[in-house]
């Protein structure tokens, strides 16, 4: 297979090699982070990723994050005031 060495320089900085077998690919600039929960709270977010028609459990994981991060910054306003 053929790769233009300037893509590949390009891609190169977005390309983290973590160990032998991941490797980090930034293209979007997020950052993926990765923690546990337990099957009955993933059975949960699966009923309601399907029944909000979400394309998959971190857009409804996301979206749920910023909504409770806009709710904490709304009542941290009406603490301080």
């Amino acid at each position: 297979m053929y790769v233009n060495p300037v893509y590949l320089k390009i891609a190169m900085e977005e390309i983290r090699k973590l160990n032998e077998t991941t490797y980090l690919i930034d293209v979007t600039g997020t950052v993926t982070v990765s923690f546990k929960l337990e099957d009955s709270f993933i059975n949960e977010i699966d009923k309601v990723v399907k029944s909000l028609n979400y394309t998959n459990r971190s857009d409804l994981i996301r979206d749920a994050i910023e909504a409770y991060l806009r709710y904490l910054k709304q009542n941290e306003r009406s603490i301080n005031t």
